[in-house]
C-alpha cells in the first residue's frame, strides 16, 4: 500500500513537472512570437537592414530628420526640398525661392544662392563630388547654374535658349553625372517630359515613356539608373518607373514599372544607390532598388500623418551622427 502511494506521488510529481514545463514552453513561445522579427513593423524591419540610415524630409514647411533605427523626428529648420550632401555632413534646402546650406552640427543655416526654381520639389542639387550646388534660375528657367562652394562663384553650365537646344523652360531636375557631362532635368514644354542633356554632345537623350510625360526625375548617385514619376496623359495613378543608363555609351533603357501606387513624386536615391524614397498622398515610402514586385504596390511606409514630402536618405558607413541618435 505504501509503495502504491509512493508511486502515485511520483507520478503526480512528474505530471506537475511536465505541466510546468509545458506552460513555461508555451510562455516562451508566446514571448518569442511577440518579440520576434515577424512582429516588428515594416519600418523596424527595414531599419534592421540599414541601421545607420537617416532621412531628411519636409513636413508643413519644416525640415525634419530621423534615424530609421530609432525613429525620433527632429526639427532642423524652416524650409523645403532638403537634400543630403554626398558625405552626409551637411544638406541644402530652399526657403522663399532661395537655397540655404546647413551643417549637421545644426549651426544656423547660410543662404548661398538666391532666386531659383523651387516648384514641385526642384530646389538645389549637389554635384557628384560635393564641391558645388546646381540649380535652375527662376528669372530665366532656361538656364542652369552651378555654385562652387569653395570660391562662392556662380557659373552658367547650360542654357536651353542657345542652339542647338529647343528653349524648354526647365523644372524638377538639375542633376549632373559623369564629371558634369550629363544633366538630368524636366520641362513643362511640349506636354511635359523628362530628359538627359548631353552637355558635351549637345543633344537630348530620352526614351518613349520619358517623352510621353514622365516627370520629377531622380538620378542615382552612381549614375546607373533614373527614377521618374510616370505621368501618362490618361493615367490617374502616377507610380515610379525606372530606366538604366550607360554613361560610357550614353544609352538609356526603356522605362519599366518600379514601385508605387496613386500619385507618387519627389523621389530620391540614397547615397549608396541602394534605396529609393518617395512621397505619395503626404506620406513617405522606401524601397530597395534590387527588389522587384509582381503587381503594383507601395514600398515600406516611413511616415503616417499625411503631411510629408521631399525625402532624402543617407546611409552612413559608420556610426550615425550624435544629433540623430
Amino acid at each position: 500500500m505504501k509503495r502504491t502511494v509512493k508511486c502515485f506521488g511520483v507520478i503526480m510529481m512528474l505530471a506537475v513537472l511536465v505541466s510546468i514545463s509545458f506552460l513555461l514552453d508555451q510562455r516562451y513561445q508566446i514571448f518569442n512570437v511577440v518579440f520576434s522579427e515577424q512582429n516588428f513593423s515594416p519600418r523596424e524591419k527595414l531599419a534592421s537592414k540599414i541601421p545607420t540610415a537617416v532621412m531628411l524630409w519636409e513636413s508643413n514647411g519644416i525640415v525634419k530628420a530621423s534615424a530609421l533605427k530609432r525613429w525620433k523626428p527632429v526639427t532642423l529648420t524652416q524650409g523645403e526640398n532638403p537634400r543630403w550632401s554626398p558625405d552626409g555632413q551637411q544638406f541644402v534646402f530652399t526657403m522663399n525661392n532661395d537655397v540655404w546650406l546647413m551643417r549637421i552640427d545644426l549651426a544656423p543655416p547660410v543662404k548661398i544662392i538666391e532666386n531659383v526654381v523651387t516648384e514641385y520639389g526642384t530646389g538645389a542639387y549637389w554635384s557628384e563630388t560635393g564641391d558645388g550646388i546646381v540649380a535652375i534660375k527662376r528669372q530665366n528657367p532656361q538656364q542652369v547654374i552651378k555654385l562652387k562652394l569653395a570660391s562662392g562663384k556662380l557659373s552658367l553650365i547650360h542654357d536651353e535658349g542657345q542652339p542647338p537646344y529647343r528653349g524648354y523652360p526647365l523644372s524638377q531636375g538639375a542633376d549632373l553625372r559623369f564629371q558634369g557631362r550629363y544633366l538630368l532635368t524636366f520641362t513643362i514644354g511640349e506636354g511635359h517630359r523628362s530628359m538627359i542633356v548631353d552637355l558635351t554632345g549637345k543633344k537630348y537623350i530620352t526614351n518613349k515613356l520619358m517623352l510621353a510625360g514622365d516627370c520629377g526625375p531622380a538620378w542615382s548617385p552612381d549614375g546607373r539608373f533614373i527614377i521618374a514619376t510616370r505621368r501618362g496623359r490618361y493615367m490617374t495613378a502616377r507610380p515610379l518607373y525606372k530606366s538604366d543608363f550607360d554613361g560610357a555609351t550614353g544609352q538609356l533603357s526603356p522605362s519599366e514599372y518600379f514601385i508605387g501606387l496613386g500619385r507618387c513624386g519627389n523621389a530620391a536615391v540614397s547615397n549608396d544607390s541602394a534605396y529609393v524614397v518617395y512621397a505619395s498622398a503626404g506620406n513617405i515610402y522606401c524601397w530597395n532598388v534590387e527588389q522587384t514586385v509582381k503587381e503594383p504596390c507601395h514600398g515600406v511606409q516611413l511616415t503616417f500623418d499625411g503631411h510629408n514630402d521631399g525625402p532624402s536618405l543617407f546611409i552612413y558607413p559608420g556610426k550615425i551622427p550624435s544629433v540623430f541618435r
